[in-house]
């Protein structure tokens, strides 16, 4: 397997449900730090080109939150969390209350409790992963990035284009309430690190 595109149907299925283990756990701790029931989809996950990449996540354009952790060890690559405008204010709005707020002129605290966020929601992905795969998985600390959705998705795939064209994208929605929102994983795991995944749930 020289690149994603070489997976077949059982791969995929196999990323779909890494994807499906560890959203749902990501959730999980998401909703107990908002104290709010917090549902979501069974994810979808897709591999495409980095050309396909605007066309998919549709308004590459929109102000989004970028929530990028990048993993050693036994699993190496980059898990790139992007959460729209809507989910991102409402996540602040439940923990600190409702207010006026712009994406781009955050307060310090408003900051600091996405950076959090993205810590539960990164950790918890990456411990399911870890405890499902047996491998001993280490995480750098989460760097948050607001910016278009398209700008932030240049970081990791500046680098990852060395190795292949293609990604994973994982689309989740959300439901908080009665609001639906739209959340998107790119994963992005060196060749060697997918190989790996493969082989150990195939055993």
């Amino acid at each position: 397997m020289k690149n994603y595109m070489d997976l077949d149907e059982q791969d995929a299925d196999i990323l779909k449900e890494l994807g499906n283990i560890g959203t749902g756990n990501a959730v999980t701790s998401l909703s107990q730090m908002m104290n709010h029931s917090l549902e979501i989809d069974t994810p979808s996950l897709k591999i495409i080109k980095y050309q396909e990449i605007a066309g998919i996540l549709q308004r590459e354009e929109e102000i989004q939150t970028g929530i990028m952790v990048e993993i050693h060890g036994e699993l190496q690559g980059i898990f790139l969390f992007l959460l729209d405008e809507a989910f991102t204010f409402s996540v602040l709005n439940t923990i600190l209350g409702e207010k006026e707020r712009q994406l781009m002129y955050l307060e310090d605290i408003e900051k600091s409790l996405i950076c959090e966020l993205g810590n539960i929601m990164c950790g918890s992905y990456i411990r399911a992963l870890s405890q499902l795969l047996n491998l001993e998985i280490d995480v750098d600390v989460p760097n948050l990035c607001i910016d278009m959705g398209g700008a932030i998705l240049n970081i990791p795939l500046s680098h990852f284009l060395v190795y292949s064209d293609e990604l994973l994208l994982i689309q989740n929605v959300f439901h908080m309430g009665s609001c639906s929102f739209m959340g998107h994983i790119v994963f992005l795991p060196e060749m060697k690190s997918l190989r790996a995944i493969i082989g150990t749930l195939r055993e």
